[in-house]
């Protein structure tokens, strides 16, 4: 069996099992890259010293990338987390080769998944929050729209593929939840306050009827249904440049905000992973135990014994 042929069965088999199209799709591109390199030789022929090179090779222009990260594009260098998911791809690949029986013994077993470190995420800073939701105020279609969609992915921590899939039913107002489909196909409820409440009611109430049963849609001819989650990001876009705002503003930065303010308010990774639909708590103490200096300094100083001693005195 050639390489390119057992990437095209892993793929097969990994569509079978249920994966999402987009999971195979990643696959079958981050391995694309080992064929690239190795050539489309027969899997038995490649060894651990040829994985070992590929993955030094891909490190190599890993340094590039720091050196140059303004020339990315033309040094053709790597970061760290697109050589770590390249890594975790051809590791899938022998293991599932191994367990089919194709292989007897594994040649990546011992070759190392790098571990990135992560960067502080990056979140939409409140006073932007309340810049951008000033622009809705006008109380046009398109404000009421766009106020209730910035409401509600700064009130439920939904990502903005599940908001983007949300349709009419899918919301219940009296009870203030939402059930959205996001991540691999896995629906979840999402919650939202009195105020993300009368933002959606306030958008039902002039919502076209004509275009189907998305929640939130488009107004323009190109416009069949929905919006896409493209075009959330450039109404954010848009407003913020209304608003005057220079700093974070993408879908994805109200949901880190969600988290980091949950977190800075008291509350716990356990309680925060059910909200974000993390299924293991772990992925939420990766990306959100991480706080800027002040942020730790302020929880210093409010939870240490010293000052629980001495406000009790």
């Amino acid at each position: 069996m050639l390489l390119s042929e057992a990437i095209e069965a892993l793929c097969v088999a990994t569509r079978a099992d249920g994966r999402t199209v987009r999971t195979v799709s990643s696959y079958r591109e981050k391995l694309s890259h080992l064929v690239a390199f190795l050539g489309d030789v027969p899997i038995g022929e490649i060894t651990l010293h040829d994985l070992r090179t590929y993955v030094a090779d891909m490190r190599d222009r890993s340094t590039i990338y720091i050196n140059h990260h303004s020339h990315r594009s033309r040094s053709g260098s790597l970061s760290e987390f697109t050589i770590a998911g390249r890594v975790r791809a051809f590791k899938r690949l022998f293991r599932w080769l191994v367990l089919e029986g194709v292989l007897e013994v594994n040649p990546a077993e011992r070759i190392k998944t790098p571990r990135p470190k992560r960067r502080e995420p990056k979140s939409v800073d409140w006073d932007d929050v309340m810049a951008v939701l000033s622009t809705t105020e006008g109380g046009t279609i398109t404000d009421l729209r766009d106020r209730a969609i910035i409401f509600l992915l700064t009130d439920s921590a939904c990502r903005v593929g599940g908001l983007c899939g949300l349709m009419v039913q899918d919301v219940d107002l009296p009870n203030q939840h939402a059930l959205v489909t996001e991540k691999g196909g896995k629906t979840r409820l999402v919650f939202f306050t009195e105020d993300t409440a009368q933002a959606l009611t306030d958008w039902l109430e002039v919502r076209p009827q004509d275009k189907g049963s998305w929640l939130f849609v488009g107004f323009n001819q190109r416009s069949k249904g929905r919006l896409t989650s493209g075009a959330i990001l450039q109404m954010l876009k848009r407003r913020a440049r209304r608003a005057g705002v220079t700093g974070t503003i993408n879908p994805h930065a109200f949901r880190h905000a969600f988290a980091r303010h949950y977190l800075l308010n008291g509350g716990d990774l356990g309680t925060l992973a059910d909200l974000l639909g993390h299924s293991d708590v772990s992925v939420t103490k990766a990306f959100y135990r991480i706080f800027t200096r002040e942020e730790l300094r302020k929880k210093h100083a409010r939870h240490s014994p010293i000052s629980q001693l001495v406000g009790g005195n």
